[in-house]
């Protein structure tokens, strides 16, 4: 070995082994997720303490747990919350069912299986704002093409109100939600059925098991641990999500579509109560990592199990 490749190979060491340098060298993205992450949050929950409202700037102050209090206490956050759960819950349920059947129909060796896989992630990759546009058409109660249709049929004689009536409105967020997550769990799901044996599914075939059985027998348990995950990224996005619904119906009608972070949003820049706006996210923040906790308990309760 050269003169010169000894000294380079020698400095490489000696930087691989300098522990001060590397840390330096982390400081600056270190203070970034701070800045960035930490410092947004940690802020939120202060301002929860306090009475800050922007149309009454001489009242602020420390108001110690009365935005919590007055969350409590309000009839709408509470409404709003069950809305919340109920949205999040049909969600995940609709796109988990859609996703497993299509990732067992796209895990078949069937032609063109790779356009199909393609065509089923458009609902992910279009931007919500496009979606939200298209889908405002859709639902149209005077031009709308499902409207249209639906009309030519003789038992519907005027336009459907997806978006303007209370109830419709609630099922219409549901499903263009689920929609636009369904891809998500569809290749999660995909990926975990091809790392199952098909050993296992060539036994059961021979010992006589049906599909179901080897559907609850086999796929079920062998995706627990890819269900748990996907499932738990689902809820904590569509627990989170406003572009989904406000780009659509913008909380309305009425505001019977309202979820947490909607109401975090009109409360903070609508009403201008920061306070109480930040309170409302940091109980989401809790309940979110409660539930969380709890689901990711029971789910790993239930594989040990089996």
């Amino acid at each position: 070995m050269s003169d010169q490749k000894r000294k380079k190979k020698k400095y490489e060491t000696s930087l691989l082994n300098n522990k001060p340098l590397g840390y330096m060298m982390l400081i600056p993205a270190s203070l970034m997720i701070l800045l960035i992450s930490c410092y947004p949050l940690i802020n939120g929950i202060l301002l929860s303490f306090q009475n800050y409202n922007l149309l009454k700037p001489k009242k602020q102050g420390f108001a110690g747990l009365a935005n919590y209090i007055k969350a409590f206490s309000d009839s709408e956050f509470w409404g709003v919350l069950g809305f919340t759960f109920f949205y999040t819950i049909c969600v995940v349920v609709m796109a988990y069912i859609v996703g497993m059947v299509l990732a067992m129909l796209l895990n078949r060796d069937i032609k063109g299986r790779g356009l199909f896989r393609a065509l089923a992630l458009v609902p992910w990759i279009i931007p919500p704002a496009v979606a939200a546009v298209n889908w405002s058409w859709l639902f149209n109660d005077q031009v709308g093409l499902l409207n249209t249709l639906l009309k030519q049929l003789p038992w519907v004689n005027k336009s459907i109100l997806f978006v303007a009536e209370p109830q419709m409105a609630r099922f219409t967020v549901i499903w263009t939600s689920a929609w636009k997550s369904f891809p998500f769990m569809m290749i999660t799901l995909l990926a975990g059925l091809q790392a199952i044996p098909g050993e296992l599914y060539e036994a059961a075939e021979i010992d006589g098991a049906s599909f179901v059985h080897r559907f609850r027998y086999i796929t079920i348990p062998q995706l627990s641990s890819v269900s748990t995950v996907c499932t738990t990224l689902m809820f904590i996005w569509t627990f989170n999500n406003l572009e989904n619904i406000y780009l659509l119906t913008r909380g309305g009608p009425n505001q019977s579509t309202f979820v947490l972070s909607i109401l975090t949003y009109y409360t903070a820049f609508m009403r201008s109560d920061i306070g109480y706006a930040s309170a409302i996210s940091t109980i989401l923040l809790v309940v979110l990592v409660i539930v969380m906790m709890f689901y990711v308990r029971v789910v790993d309760k239930q594989a040990q199990e089996v």
